[in-house]
């Protein structure tokens, strides 16, 4: 998955438009004031299914910290095939 992608969280589900809209503008007026929410974004959806709003939050992948990628802890020479144990030595047949 690509960093563009990143995953939408869903915060809260509700029954009307107005409702959703409600909270979404509750929560932009937080994170206004709160510069630790810088780059949040959110949006509302519509769920035919369930025939719901949803509000949907998430950091904007710009914002997001870097994480290096671990070592897995296998060693390279543990992956490699033993080159000298495949011949045969006729002296050890009795």
């Amino acid at each position: 998955m690509s960093v563009n992608n990143k995953l939408w969280k869903n915060e809260s589900f509700h029954t009307s438009f107005e409702e959703a809209d409600s909270i979404r503008f509750k929560l932009l007026r937080i994170w206004e004031s709160d510069p630790k929410h810088e780059g949040m974004q959110i949006k509302i959806k519509y769920m035919s299914s369930k025939n719901k709003f949803v509000v949907k939050t998430r950091l904007h992948p710009d914002f997001e910290e870097k994480k290096e990628k671990k070592k897995r802890g296998k060693n390279r020479k543990r992956n490699k095939k033993d080159s000298g144990g495949g011949m045969f030595d006729p002296t050890a047949v009795i």
